[in-house]
């Protein structure tokens, strides 16, 4: 009996093929994804080839898991060496794969549109912007009914905003946020730090622009008020006002009537880890009252923006009311 023992010791056991190569294929994806997201964030590799390079790097995970699996079986079938690389090599391969998964539940959990818009009538209009698009992006449409519907019903939230402040005040916020979030700014429509700014109602709370029924609306824009501009006539003296004409300065567009003002800005802004890039547009409409304010939000690249047109539209109108309720820093 301790002969056969000895025998049976001395057999060697041979090694899973499979297991090994689930562990090389595991640890090889994981450099190659980051080359890849970095190649396209640094502009080394276009877009279209970043889409079918990520399509690469979930083929050779699912390998990995593959081959695991075929190595776990050779071990309990055949008694195979390399278990533990293959246990390895699909732990590795799973978590390189979640995040991957996670977006695929959230293309089929949210709609497929990639322009959002807090004003679904008439939305705001890119200018700029599409002399920095290319052909094969996304077309800039009209949204469909259809797509009207998706939206209502899956970002409710994204709504416009009217604010008890002038314009000035409100577009230095904007465009201050814009810089802080490192969007690329293509138009900025006024002068560097020539602003105006207005005080007044900045303990007031921004509201949402919705109806009774929570959804969004188009509110009719009220004839322009006039600008006005500090004169100080002397030391011992106070300040008188006088009315001054608005030059216009880079984007500024009235109607028909010279009645209704509105100002844009208009950016690229990228997501985080891939890099990929949306169009921005911020318009603001001055009221009697108040300034209403306006986001649009579209990704150049994709049938589906997997909900990141609406997270950004709804951050950066979170960060403004902040902003302009004397919330914010600085």
């Amino acid at each position: 009996m301790a002969s056969y023992i000895e025998r049976l010791s001395r057999v060697e056991r041979h090694r899973s093929t499979a297991a090994q190569w689930c562990q090389r294929l595991a640890v090889f994806t994981v450099p190659y994804l980051i080359i890849v997201i970095l190649g396209h964030r640094f502009g080394a590799i276009d877009t279209i080839s970043t889409f079918w390079l990520l399509g690469l790097a979930v083929l050779l995970a699912l390998a990995a898991l593959i081959t695991g699996a075929r190595g776990i079986y050779e071990l309990w079938t055949y008694g195979h060496e390399a278990g533990l690389s293959a246990t390895r090599g699909m732990v590795l391969a799973i978590l390189l794969l979640l995040p991957f998964a996670y977006q695929a539940a959230r293309a089929f959990a949210l709609p497929p549109i990639y322009d959002i818009s807090t004003d679904l009538e008439d939305p705001p209009a890119y200018d700029t912007v599409l002399d920095d698009r290319s052909g094969v992006m996304n077309p800039v449409l009209d949204s469909t009914p259809a797509m009207k519907k998706m939206q209502l019903r899956f970002y409710p939230r994204v709504t416009a905003r009217r604010y008890p402040l002038g314009m000035g005040r409100v577009f230095r916020e904007v465009v201050a946020l814009v810089a802080e979030r490192d969007w690329i700014i293509l138009t900025a429509n006024t002068e560097q730090g020539k602003a105006p700014i207005d005080e007044e109602g900045s303990g007031l709370v921004a509201k949402p622009v919705t109806n009774s029924k929570g959804l969004p609306i188009r509110i009719p824009v009220p004839k322009q008020r006039p600008k006005i501009r500090p004169t100080i006539l002397d030391e011992n003296e106070t300040i008188a006002f006088e009315t001054v004409p608005v030059a216009p300065t880079g984007r500024i567009e009235t109607d028909n009537n010279g009645e209704r003002e509105e100002r844009y800005v208009e950016a690229v802004a990228a997501s985080f880890i891939f890099g990929f890039e949306s169009d921005v547009i911020i318009r603001l409409v001055e009221e009697e009252e108040g300034t209403l304010v306006d986001m649009r939000s579209t990704s150049r690249w994709g049938p589906h923006d997997l909900g990141s047109n609406a997270k950004r539209i709804l951050d950066f109108i979170k960060d403004l009311d902040s902003a302009l309720q004397g919330l914010g820093q600085g």
